[in-house]
């Protein structure tokens, strides 16, 4: 029996969060018909993959390797559920950290994931990688936010985009991606053709699989997460960031200016 597995490897600020909590949330139902490993599974490789994607050398590319042929193993051959494999950290850091524009890195961490999963399951093992997807604007916007809240980026959301003036698109990743990886395939969605599907981000996911005896719709769709709250808290992470304040202080700060934000948006 062939054995089928979907990897769902990116990119970051594309309804991943969302997905993952779906995922969790729906476990129970799922269980049955699907094998779901999200991140807790497989903490080694997504950091072998963010420390190859900020030190693409043949020794991090072989830490990689070496990872991902440890997880599959893992994975019991007899099993015939098929497999969904969860992380949009399989892709590397998020671009605008270390200096990353994109993910440069990801065709080649994909052909490590799937030279394992095919020397696991077999030559036939039907592979699929995943990715969502999202317009150039709003996801940059999207990756500012989540920089300037989680790390002291100084830069306005001007000065930040233009450092990926001549950064690849997403599109030219997966066009790379697919080289790399056949005979495996790769798919693609952008995130903004899912919000008026039942269950948004996963139901693509789904959709790749055939799951018969599958009740979705006992499935329990969750509203999006880590979404920017449109109340002016950017500017005020800019300040913090810009300050000279403690690194501490600034986290401590955020973090309550955080709280309140949900007080007032929920």
């Amino acid at each position: 029996m062939t054995t089928q597995i979907v990897i769902h490897a990116g990119f970051h600020k594309t309804g991943t969060t969302s997905v993952q909590s779906m995922l969790r949330e729906n476990a129970a139902l799922l269980d049955p018909h699907l094998r779901v490993f999200l991140k807790n599974a497989f903490e080694d490789l997504t950091d072998k993959a963010r420390s190859f994607s900020i030190d693409p050398k043949e020794k991090t590319l072989g830490q990689v390797s070496k990872a991902a042929t440890a997880f599959f193993g893992t994975i019991d051959t007899s099993d015939p559920r098929p497999i969904l494999i969860c992380s949009e950290d399989l892709s590397g850091h998020m671009p605008g950290r270390h200096g990353l524009e994109c993910y440069d890195s990801a065709g080649l961490v994909m052909k490590c994931l799937a030279d394992a999963a095919f020397g696991r399951f077999g030559p036939e093992t039907d592979i699929i990688f995943y990715f969502s997807t999202r317009a150039r604007d709003p996801w940059l916007r999207s990756t500012w936010w989540q920089n300037l809240r989680s790390t002291r980026l100084t830069k306005d959301f001007a000065a930040y985009s233009a450092q990926f003036d001549e950064a690849r698109d997403l599109e030219d990743i997966l066009e790379e991606v697919a080289v790399d990886v056949a005979p495996a395939h790769v798919t693609s969605c952008p995130l903004e053709t899912l919000s008026e599907l039942p269950m948004g981000p996963l139901e693509p996911i789904l959709a790749l699989f055939d799951l018969p005896d599958l009740d979705r719709g006992a499935l329990r769709a969750l509203p999006p997460e880590n979404v920017q709250p449109d109340i002016g808290i950017d500017a005020v992470f800019l300040a913090l960031n810009r300050s000279a304040l403690p690194d501490k202080d600034v986290q401590d700060a955020k973090r309550m200016i955080r709280k309140m934000a949900r007080r007032v948006t929920d």
